[in-house]
This record gives C-alpha cells, sequence and structure tokens, in this order.
C-alpha cells in the first residue's frame, strides 16, 4: 500500500535521509513494537518511535505517576500525579500520532504472562529500572528470536545494546549473574533522553533494515567526560 499525501508530509523528514525509502517508512507503519517501562528512558524512546511513525505499540507499565519522577519523566505533568503512567503516556503519544494503535497493559510483566504480552511484536525495547524485568525480557526474546534494545542510565553515563539479532547474544550473556538492585539511585535528567533516544534509533534502524546495528556491540555514554566507547561483545 502506497503511503497517503498526509503520511508522505507528516513523514517527510524521513523520506528525505538518503537511503531512507517509501518501502522502510511503510515497514514502520507496519511494525509492531513493545516497550516495557515508561519512565525515564520510555518517556524518550516511547516519543522518538511514535513521532518516526511505528504503527503499532504495546505500552507496558504498572506504574503511577509521583513528584520525584517530573525530574526526567517528561511524558508527564505535575497535574498527572497519581495517574496511571501508561494510560497517560498513551493519551500524550496518541495526539502526536493518531496513527499510532497504542495497546495499554497496567500489568507488571513477569515470566508468567510474558508471552501473552510480548508475542507477535517484532522488537521488545526495555526502558525498565529493575533486573528482575530485564531478565523476563531477555528470556522471552531468546526463545522467540526477537530483537531486545536494552537500555540503562545512572549518574551522568549509560549503556544501549541490541540483542538477540543479527547473530548477537543477549542480556544474560553480558550479566550472567544479577546484581543487587538498589531501591533509588540517582541519575541527571538528561542522561535518560539521550540513551532513550538511542534506543528509539536502534529500534527504527532494526525495524527499516536502515544503517548498521548496535547488535553484537555494548554502546557506553559517559556524560561526565562525553566519552563515548562502543565495546564488542
Amino acid at each position: 500500500m502506497e503511503l497517503s499525501a498526509a503520511q508522505r508530509e507528516r513523514y517527510e523528514r524521513n523520506l528525505l535521509v538518503e537511503g531512507f525509502t517509501d518501502r522502510m517508512q511503510q515497514a514502520l507503519i507496519a511494525a509492531r513494537v513493545a516497550v516495557v517501562g515508561a519512565g525515564g528512558l520510555g518517556s524518550a524512546a516511547l516519543n522518538y518511535l511514535v513521532a518516526a511513525g511505528v504503527g503499532h505499540l504495546t505500552l507496558i507499565e504498572n506504574d503511577t505517576v509521583s513528584l520525584s519522577n517530573l525530574q526526567r519523566q517528561v511524558l508527564y505533568t505535575t497535574a498527572d500525579m497519581g495517574r496511571p503512567k501508561a494510560e497517560v503516556a498513551a493519551m500524550r503519544l496518541s495526539r502526536l500520532n493518531p496513527g499510532c494503535d497504542i495497546r495499554v497493559v497496567t500489568d507488571r510483566l513477569t515470566a508468567a504472562n510474558a508471552a501473552g504480552l510480548l508475542g507477535g511484536h517484532d522488537a521488545v525495547v526495555d526502558c525498565t529500572d529493575n533486573y528482575d524485568a530485564r531478565y523476563v525480557i531477555d528470556d522471552f526474546c531468546r526463545e522467540a528470536e526477537v530483537p531486545m534494545i536494552y537500555g540503562t542510565a545512572e549518574a551522568v553515563g549509560g549503556q544501549v545494546a541490541v540483542f538477540h539479532a543479527g547473530g548477537a547474544g543477549g542480556y544474560r550473556d553480558l550479566y550472567p549473574e544479577r546484581a543487587s538492585q538498589k531501591p533509588v539511585v540517582g541519575v541527571l535528567s538528561p542522561i535518560v533522553g539521550v540513551i532513550g533516544s538511542l534506543q528509539a534509533l536502534e529500534t527504527v534502524k532494526l525495524l527499516c533494515g536502515v544503517g548498521e546495528s548496535l547488535a553484537g556491540n555494548l554502546l557506553v555514554v559517559d556524560g561526565r567526560t562525553m566519552q563515548v566507547s562502543k565495546l564488542e561483545l
């Protein structure tokens, strides 16, 4: 199906990128992506995935908006405090791009429900902030052979990787043992935007088949020194 006049205008800047074709935009519109977590990383990743034209999105988030979230979770405002993040995020994202079909899941992702919630997607974006959920995503993606776009941010730095794509291993290969989970960690707000945006970029590249994927590599961003390292896994 050809792009409509409205779609062509909306996604004009995508289509002006050298090597980016109508077929690639159509692939984005047809794509199904699950995003687990709508906090700091998710706020950036979700905004850019929807803006870029991902047509079908499953948003999995069981938390509600609190005052301390607002320092970095830019999908929300003070007026949203106490409301379910997934519902607020879906409403805002639908205003950004009404052409995106958004499925809202307010349940916590577990090993028991992972197949039901994540099955049928072309990619899973890990915007979680806890190890348990990350291992659940990794186990599902390994079994289902679905790409996992991983991101984490803490203090003034972060990491991005693409697992289970192009022969790449998974999160368990990088971190075979679960580390101790701190209840709260410090993070300067802009770094979550940087990492979440990179996750969205890697997802779009995978879905369109454009550029070189991070699969098989770990991107490490040091915001204190502005050094970026790409490490082969």
